[in-house]
């Protein structure tokens, strides 16, 4: 069972990073889908730690979420120069925030997002580091903030 749910998050992983950006009009269609995918993440994640208090990354759906909005995150940054792709992804987040992340906010859960950086997009990375879960805390923090 468990190698099975290390095959499925690497799927998961390169499905997801798949993502990435080319040029042109198909950055702003892989911006839109990488902001989608991480507010589909983020509320996922929101959900287990309303539900739970906490976030367990020993929990195959929490530590999937959480590789998803890593590779947000990094297909954000490795784009930080190109002011398109940040408002492509900020509509992408918006379009799937079902009113948790609005056009009011989304520029905060962006930027609170930084508490990820230096993450390695890995399984193995991610359930090791007390750091990226008191990071993701932040991020869901961020959202309790605007639903309450």
């Amino acid at each position: 069972m468990k190698r099975l749910s290390i095959i499925i998050l690497c799927f998961a992983t390169m499905a997801f990073a798949s993502c990435g950006t080319t040029g042109g009009a198909s950055s702003e269609s892989a911006a839109k889908t990488s902001g989608r995918n991480t507010a589909n993440a983020l509320l996922s994640l929101y959900n287990s730690y309303r539900a739970n208090g906490t976030i367990s990354l020993s929990n195959t759906a929490d530590l999937t979420s959480t590789l998803v909005v890593a590779t947000g995150y990094t297909n954000l940054r490795s784009n930080k120069g190109n002011p398109d792709y940040r408002k492509a992804f900020a509509a992408g987040m918006v379009s799937a925030g079902t009113n948790l992340i609005t056009s009011a906010n989304v520029e905060n859960v962006i930027n609170t997002m930084n508490g990820l950086t230096g993450l390695n997009v890995n399984a193995a990375t991610i359930s090791n580091s007390v750091g990226t879960a008191t990071a993701i805390i932040q991020l869901l923090q961020a959202l309790n903030t605007t639903a309450n």
